[in-house]
């Protein structure tokens, strides 16, 4: 069963599949199934009818550490050595709809047995460019994120903006907290609930360690 999740924002979605109008949707969702051992469901975000919107969910039945053990070995999501399932499948589908209609990922929600990652879009294709880079620094960073292996992280927001950050001490927010939307966004901050601290953290990526503040998720809208 997926943890109850905190939302980005409160859009209503509408479920994308094989009579959605969507060339190659159905081989998209089984490539995908097949990679991650998922259940995937497709939702549309956009409320335009000229673009696609994806919101991508994939409900696996592995704890994070099994995860990220299988995917160092190569076994979960990573069997390409020069392109991942993920951007491998998304390219076909985005070929398959080229005069058609444009398509990207706008969020992808992986739902474990232990924990929930989210993960926004942040430029153009962002999600699809970084999602092996992503994965690869949630398992560098595990024994932080889980406070010296004492508490598993139920739920991982990435990334966080600087709007999305209540300061309890100012003067303790690093002075370079910025809001590019650029690849290094991914890799500044994160949110994090602990079963401990129900109001959310927020994570220094490049330190390693977590900051005084707290999480605001109710602004998260592109």
């Amino acid at each position: 069963m997926p943890l109850p999740s905190h939302s980005y924002s409160q859009i209503q979605i509408t479920k994308l599949n094989t009579n959605s109008g969507i060339l190659g949707i159905e081989e998209f969702i089984k490539s995908l199934e097949l990679s991650f051992f998922s259940k995937v469901t497709l939702r549309n975000w956009s409320p335009r009818e000229d673009e696609i919107a994806i919101a991508l969910e994939m409900q696996c039945s592995f704890n994070l550490l099994e995860i990220l053990g299988h995917f160092n070995k190569g076994l979960w999501g990573s069997n390409d050595i020069d392109v991942s399932p993920l951007k491998k499948s998304f390219t076909n589908l985005v070929n398959s709809n080229s005069n058609r209609i444009p398509i990207d990922i706008q969020e992808l929600t992986l739902f474990l047995n232990d924990t929930t990652i989210t993960i926004k879009k942040v430029y153009t294709n962002s999600i699809i460019e970084n999602f092996d880079t992503i994965i690869s620094e949630i398992g560098k960073r595990y024994v932080s994120l889980s406070m010296g292996l004492t508490e598993k992280p139920e739920e991982i927001f990435i990334p966080v903006f600087e709007d999305n950050i209540q300061t309890i001490a100012s003067s303790t927010i690093p002075q370079n907290l910025q809001s590019e939307t650029t690849q290094t966004t991914y890799y500044k901050y994160w949110g994090i609930y602990l079963e401990s601290d129900l109001d959310g953290l927020i994570f220094d990526v490049q330190n390693n360690k977590f900051i005084p503040a707290k999480l605001d998720f109710c602004v998260l809208d592109d």
